[in-house]
């Protein structure tokens, strides 16, 4: 090989080196998420804006594919069965299930809710520890736990008891629309609120990342009094129905909770 042919080997060779430590960098920098400068100057400006925070902003952005939602509906009955026995009595609308054990309530094609008679005359106090496990045995046992929750919120009720609510999870992302609130009196359950609807999974369609400092900064613009106690991505309907619709191809959402307000606020990427 002459002198020339091997200055040309040594270019390329160089020129491939220099390509793979380039995308090595980029996706380093990618795993590292935003800037902690960023993330202190966003802060500073929410501040400015009357806006505090008692929680980190998420450095990672959201996810990066739509999740795709289809048309579904629970079955009443299988459900009334599993809650209230195969002795029950049912509204002329099919809307409520009525037995000796409690009543259940539709509040929707996919959402029920649930009232037990008994766990009423039950005062045990408890731990949360042991409310958390007497919830997963009871949703285990009625055949109501298919996939993977995670505990979103705990609260100790004045009588002893406890509610809890848990949100549904799929390849690491909230699904907010998939979601039990299970309240115990002791290790009873005295109420069960329940939702669930089904998806296909991601699409194949890689977006544009959501990061949670541009989602903050583009809804709260106006001079504000509020605390910010949580932030966290996932998906979640922008109507309660999907109506006649088959799919639909959801964003990530970012949702914010403030405190004093029973519901959260979602941010989207349509609403900067």
């Amino acid at each position: 090989m002459d002198v020339s042919k091997a200055k040309n080997v040594v270019i390329v060779l160089l020129l491939v080196f220099n390509v793979f430590l380039l995308a090595n960098m980029l996706i380093f920098r990618s795993s590292q998420g935003v800037s902690k400068e960023t993330l202190e100057n966003t802060r500073l400006i929410l501040e400015q804006r009357g806006i505090m925070l008692e929680c980190e902003i998420p450095s990672k952005p959201g996810g990066n594919s739509r999740l795709v939602y289809i048309k579904s509906e629970l079955d009443g009955g299988n459900i009334a069965e599993r809650l209230l026995g195969p002795e029950y009595e049912v509204s002329g609308d099919g809307s409520r299930f009525f037995s000796n054990d409690g009543k259940i309530e539709f509040t929707g094609i996919d959402s029920f809710i649930y009232t037990a008679e008994n766990a009423a005359r039950v005062r045990e106090a408890v731990s949360m520890m042991e409310a958390e496990e007497a919830a997963m045995k009871f949703m285990k046992e009625k055949g109501l736990l298919a996939g993977k929750y995670v505990l979103d919120r705990s609260e100790e009720n004045g009588d002893g008891g406890w509610t809890l609510d848990y949100i549904e999870t799929y390849g690491g992302s909230l699904l907010f629309d998939n979601y039990f609130s299970i309240t115990l009196r002791g290790r009873e359950v005295s109420r069960l609120e329940y939702r669930k609807h089904q998806f296909k999974g991601f699409s194949s369609e890689n977006i544009e990342q959501f990061e949670a400092y541009q989602a903050l900064l583009a809804h709260f613009k106006e001079k504000s009094d509020i605390v910010i106690t949580s932030i966290d991505s996932g998906y979640k309907l922008e109507e309660p129905s999907m109506g006649d619709v088959e799919t639909v191809e959801l964003l990530p959402v970012w949702r914010v909770k403030i405190k004093g307000m029973h519901e959260p606020v979602y941010i989207s990427p349509h609403d900067t």
